[in-house]
């Protein structure tokens, strides 16, 4: 009896594994991405990024100031996790990275669902970033070059040492120039963006669910994460 899967039913099978091997590639590349990145991902790093030179220079002071933390062995997981917000209130724009990730939506959605959404998206990427905190394992980054796009945009170059002894994963940083210095607009990791792979995953929420479903389904990833309780900025 033969048990091969016809050739176009075996070929969508084998698709559909890359897809999935993909996307849980990325995940673990976005764990540590995210750690490494965090205080500078799509913010507006004055201080940091005027001090800096130039884009490399840039990325690896940003990241190493995430990697003090991570490596500090006197600090807990909260106490990291609270380093971290505050990198990410000082450095980073996460109304415009919800925004950047939300695309076109983000015009024809209600000014209340906009408020509703990018609070759900600050909460989730704390979240998140508790929730991976537990992922990293030592991992350090090493800047290896870079590419000048155009007169705003250019491509820093990285890998991710695995303390395994693991292949290094490739991970490029799109930096993009203004008045006030650098910010990181997109990660690519191992050829992937982040940006849109999110992107992508927002429009077919949309696309089933609406803007309330996309809302709702926040909600829920943040309520059935057992993160560590983060600090709030809320009185009261």
């Amino acid at each position: 009896m033969n048990n091969r899967f016809p050739p176009m039913q075996h070929r969508s099978m084998r698709a559909a594994e890359m897809r999935l091997g993909r996307r849980r590639l990325l995940a673990r590349i976005g764990a540590v991405a995210l750690l490494v990145s965090a205080p500078g991902l799509f913010g507006r790093s004055e201080a940091l990024g005027a001090a800096a030179a130039d884009p490399e220079t840039f990325v690896t002071e940003v990241g190493d100031q995430v990697l003090t933390i991570l490596d500090d062995a006197s600090l807990d997981d909260a106490g990291k996790i609270a380093h971290l917000k505050t990198l990410l209130d000082e450095y980073a724009d996460l109304d415009l990275l919800a925004k950047l990730i939300l695309g076109r939506h983000w015009r024809t959605a209600t000014a209340d669902q906009r408020d509703a959404y990018v609070d759900a998206f600050r909460q989730l990427v704390m979240t998140t970033m508790a929730d991976r905190l537990h992922q990293y394992g030592g991992q350090t980054f090493e800047v290896v070059g870079s590419q000048t796009i155009n007169d705003r945009d250019s491509i820093v170059k990285s890998k991710i040492v695995q303390p395994s002894g693991a292949p290094p994963i490739a991970v490029d940083w799109r930096l993009r120039k203004s008045d006030t210095g650098y910010a990181i607009i997109d990660v690519i990791a191992e050829g992937v963006s982040l940006v849109v792979s999110q992107r992508s995953e927002v429009n077919d929420i949309v696309a089933k669910q609406g803007m309330d479903g996309l809302i709702r389904t926040m909600r829920d990833r943040v309520s059935k994460r057992d993160a560590i309780e983060l600090p709030t900025d809320k009185a009261g």
